[in-house]
């Protein structure tokens, strides 16, 4: 990925997700392993959504990753519903069994370090993935206990990790706790992928057992984790029953925003400092001649006023090029501005977008 704008990016219900396969997240890593490419990757489900709705932060987070996967059948379902012609659910523990699992002989060899989990799982995580004598090599392990970020953060903690010289770090703090600690390390770890994998250490160390494949397929796989772990059958309910009612009350309106006119309007752009005004309909047949635009928005040296009080319609693929500029400036400590028109606002507070 050379930039924001070069990922196939939709935006469901505001939190970016990327419409890539299984097979091309394991390529986007291997790429990003082999040419040492910074790749932090999220795998959103159902409690990543509900928490990047109600959480600024957590959105914010979601926003800034260089590769948002959807982990979790409900957020596929939604994605769908937006028009998003998402293919499968790509699942952090999938994606690390492909990996892990490749055994042809020109498979990139792969160094993973072990971060967080359960008191003893890092460590025999560590053990197991060697004893394959796979793809993947375990190069270290640490279980940082219960502390803060802070504390989590020394730089005997950073300096014991890069000694290790992983090419893959797998962290497993709880999804939060997790983000967090990355945002607040990745720039000095050199590892070029990164990502918050929850139960992963867990399967690897043989602690907890995956579902069956069956019930990952048919999306029952959150059955098997309650009854493996009865204690999420808790934070299951509370995510599910909060869904339900965001989706209730916002589904119809991005729907609404997103339905086509009789005839499609082309985009227009005009430039005006940092300011760019658009006009036109933001839907999947105009997102080309968006993401043109919005690079060159991207570009702009300081913050960036993006006037859509022209704009007739704007559905999820569009909804996910708005997030992209919004990275692009924020990693440059710059800031996007959103003035709707009255058709589209409904759909961008439906997707907390009143930037």
């Amino acid at each position: 990925m050379n930039s924001a704008f070069d990922r196939d990016v939709w935006a469901v219900f505001g939190m970016p997700l990327d419409n890539v396969s299984l097979d091309e997240a394991v390529c986007l890593i291997e790429q990003a392993v082999k040419t040492r490419t910074r790749l932090s990757f999220v795998t959103p489900n159902v409690n990543w959504m509900v928490r990047a709705l109600k959480n600024d932060e957590a959105m914010r987070q979601v926003v800034n990753a260089d590769l948002s996967l959807a982990d979790g059948a409900p957020v596929v379902w939604l994605a769908r519903q937006l028009g998003m012609p998402l293919e499968e659910r790509v699942a952090g523990s999938d994606l690390f069994d492909r990996l892990r699992n490749d055994r042809s002989e020109d498979a990139l060899p792969i160094r993973v370090f072990f971060f967080g989990g359960r008191e003893g799982a890092a460590e025999a995580a560590h053990n197991a993935l060697n004893e394959e004598q796979g793809r993947l090599t375990a190069v270290g392990w640490h279980n940082p206990g219960f502390g803060d970020i802070e504390s989590m953060s020394s730089d005997d903690v950073r300096d014991k990790i890069n000694a290790a010289k992983p090419d893959f770090i797998v962290v497993s703090l709880g999804a939060a706790k997790g983000q967090d600690w990355i945002e607040h390390n990745q720039s000095e770890l050199d590892a070029p992928v990164i990502a918050h994998l929850g139960a992963v250490v867990d399967f690897v160390a043989g602690s907890i057992q995956r579902a069956p494949r069956w019930a990952s397929r048919v999306g029952l796989e959150w059955v098997w984790r309650i009854s493996s772990e009865p204690s999420l059958w808790k934070r299951y309910w509370n995510d599910g029953t909060d869904l339900i009612g965001i989706v209730s009350g916002n589904l119809g309106r991005l729907k609404k925003a997103a339905r086509p006119k009789k005839k499609l309007q082309p985009l227009e752009a005009a430039f005006n400092g940092s300011a760019v005004a658009l006009a036109g309909d933001l839907v999947l047949g105009t997102r080309e001649a968006l993401k043109e635009n919005l690079a060159l928005a991207a570009q702009k040296p300081s913050d960036c006023q993006l006037d859509l009080t022209a704009v007739r319609t704007i559905d999820a693929s569009a909804l996910g090029q708005l997030r992209m500029l919004e990275q692009s400036l924020t990693r440059r400590g710059k800031r996007l501005e959103i003035l709707p028109s009255t058709e589209i606002e409904p759909a961008l507070q439906a997707a907390r977008m009143t930037l």
